[in-house]
């Protein structure tokens, strides 16, 4: 009996048995149903300098039990970068912002896995909410913690007259500020440094209503809806920089003084961040000039190539006409000694 491809069938799978497929233990063996029951409390006290306000726990944020609790999620970053507080404190030490005088909130108490999950009847009654703790707790500063977080909790937003930073609206005598999201998936400021000027300025309209400046102008806390402005000795390697820091505080403590060259260099720094900011034309030209005399330079070597390429096949050419006329006449002359002979 021939075989052939034809008599050749498929075994059947037996009914029931499915692939396994590896599953991600993201919240310890939880479901997200389970997940979703869980909430965060808020971190708030009277006559505080900063609160933040998010829109609402995430699925990590609620398994955690902890605010901006996200692996990519900047905020913890910046507050420490900006100086907002003087030692790093992890998404695991969210209570400890109060002893540095800053809140934290969300308008809507349930986790979802995304804000678009949240209906509008629930952001309107947590913005409701919001308000009120606002008018009870009183702090010098809130801040949103997104842009489409403060389009909810303002009755009418304009798009077109937004910007980030402080907000012409108040509640009560707490000024309003709107930073871009923290976390990382924000399209128009996905890197930490894009966003560490909005609490580097927030830092210092703070001040101002301590009276530890006596005059500002306001409207350098004003910022456009896509700006990336060059920030001052932002850290890429935040942790390298933290144990750093913390390398001075013991050097301090043990009575070594800053010498006089790293006193210079941060001075360097700041100067250079300075020219960063306020002369981006100057900048603009040297980098002009600088592909022009790359352009230059590259032009200058292929032409000296190609010359000296060309240089070497007339020798080459030359050469083998030469050959070849030395051998013609070596043939002349053996053809007129047989002659002879």
């Amino acid at each position: 009996m021939s075989l052939s491809l034809q008599n050749l069938t498929k075994r059947a799978v037996p009914v029931g048995i499915e692939k396994a497929t590896k599953k991600i233990n993201r919240f310890d063996g939880l479901s997200e149903e389970e997940v979703k029951k869980n909430t965060l409390k808020d971190i708030l006290e009277v006559d505080l300098d900063l609160v933040f306000v998010g829109i609402n726990p995430s699925l990590m944020a609620a398994h955690t039990g902890r605010y901006y609790a996200g692996p990519g999620n900047h905020f913890y970053k910046l507050l420490f970068e900006s100086k907002l507080i003087p030692k790093a404190v992890t998404y695991e030490e969210d209570y400890k912002l109060l002893q540095y005088k800053i809140g934290l909130t969300n308008i809507v108490a349930r986790a979802t896995r995304s804000s678009a999950d949240l209906s509008k009847s629930e952001i309107r009654k947590g913005a409701i909410l919001v308000q009120e703790k606002l008018k009870h707790f009183r702090p010098k500063i809130a801040i949103f913690n997104g842009k489409c977080i403060y389009e909810e909790f303002v009755d009418k937003f304009d798009k077109s007259s937004f910007c980030f930073g402080l907000q012409p609206n108040r509640v009560g005598d707490t000024a309003l500020w709107v930073v871009p999201s923290s976390s990382a998936r924000c399209a128009n400021f996905p890197r930490m440094q894009d966003k560490l000027h909005f609490y580097t300025s927030l830092k210092k309209y703070l001040a101002f209503l301590k009276g530890e400046i006596d005059e500002v102008n306001l409207n350098e806390f004003h910022f456009e809806g896509t700006c990336k402005q060059a920030v001052a000795r932002t850290s890429i390697m935040w942790r390298r920089k933290v144990k750093q820091i913390e390398n001075n505080e013991t050097e301090k403590d043990s009575g070594i003084s800053m010498s006089q060259s790293d006193y210079s260099q941060e001075l360097s720094e700041d100067n250079y961040a300075q020219t960063l900011n306020n002369k981006p034309k100057q900048q603009n030209s040297l980098r002009r000039t600088k592909r022009q005399s790359r352009k230059a330079i590259k032009q200058s070597t292929a032409i000296a190539l190609r010359s000296s390429k060309d240089k070497s096949q007339n020798i080459d050419f030359i050469n083998l006409i030469k050959e070849r006329l030395n051998n013609k006449n070596r043939n002349t002359s053996k053809c007129e000694k047989n002659d002879c002979n």
